[in-house]
């Protein structure tokens, strides 16, 4: 497991008060015990999903407002920038 996997591990397992160098915790802070290398690549798996899932869900609703509206992308960008 790389940096970014193990971060995103734990962040799926909603652990607070860790730091992670290279591919290992090197401070833990929290009450809860540190989790497996089995627990965090699992972990970070379901986070990889929700994160997908998540963009996907606000890209939907993205496309509804501008349909809703009547106007492109680009015309939005317009009216913001």
């Amino acid at each position: 497991m790389n940096n970014e996997e193990i971060c995103d591990g734990l962040k799926q397992l909603g652990l607070t008060g860790w730091v992670v160098t290279g591919d290992e915790i090197t401070l833990w802070e929290s009450l809860e015990p540190q989790p497996t290398r089995a627990a965090l690549a699992k972990a970070a798996t379901q986070w990889a999903a929700t994160q997908s899932a998540e963009a996907a869900a606000t890209a939907t609703q993205k496309a509804a407002l501008l349909a809703r509206l009547g106007i492109t992308a680009d015309e939005a960008k317009l009216l913001i920038g």
